[in-house]
């Protein structure tokens, strides 16, 4: 085999024969289906039939053997869809408890659902009033983190000075900070 023939072809080349595959392999299955339905064996045919019309008369026990006799020509002759016991409704009653307890289950489940929700937004909410209330800025240092949380309660600067032990003019630098970023935030 000549590689150096195989590599002067382009990719057109290429995804015409893959194309020609594809028709090739279309084509040959098509014939295989087509000789797979004319090779159905008759005897299938007629096995299913008498069985449908087996199935049929244990369904209807009223009939005589020789009405039945008759049926069984009759659909042989001309094949009708079965009536399978799948294709019918289910009876009314049927399931019917069974229901009832899941329709019962669905709501305790939504109720335990609608209570769950309301614990989270709860929760929500008090996580958020705590995070309000000890909302320090990060980069402060831990000399003065009481001395702002101090100045966000409310508290004056030398009241803040007096009991963090820092200078006056620090204590109402903090005070000034907590009512810039409050001014910011609103």
């Amino acid at each position: 085999m000549d590689f150096e023939a195989l590599a002067g072809l382009g990719w057109r080349e290429g995804l015409i024969a893959i194309i020609a595959l594809l028709a090739v392999y279309v084509v040959v299955a098509f014939l295989r289906i087509r000789r797979l339905k004319h090779d159905a064996p008759v005897a299938d045919r007629f096995a299913a039939q008498s069985a449908a019309a087996a199935y049929a008369a244990m369904q209807e026990p009223a009939l005589s053997e020789a009405s039945s006799a008759e049926a069984a020509p009759e659909a042989a002759a001309a094949p009708a869809p079965p009536a399978f016991a799948w294709n019918e409704p289910p009876p009314a009653g049927a399931g019917q408890p069974a229901f009832e307890s899941l329709e019962r289950e669905i709501l305790q489940l939504r109720k335990e659902v609608g209570s769950l929700r309301a614990e989270v937004l709860l929760l929500r909410e008090e996580q958020r009033r705590e995070l309000a209330q000890s909302h320090a800025p990060q980069n402060v240092s831990p000399l003065y983190s009481d001395a702002m949380q101090m100045a966000i309660r409310g508290q004056d600067a030398a009241t803040i000075a007096q009991h963090c032990g820092i200078a006056r003019a620090e204590a109402e630098l903090v005070v000034a900070l907590v009512r810039n970023q409050d001014t910011r935030d609103s």
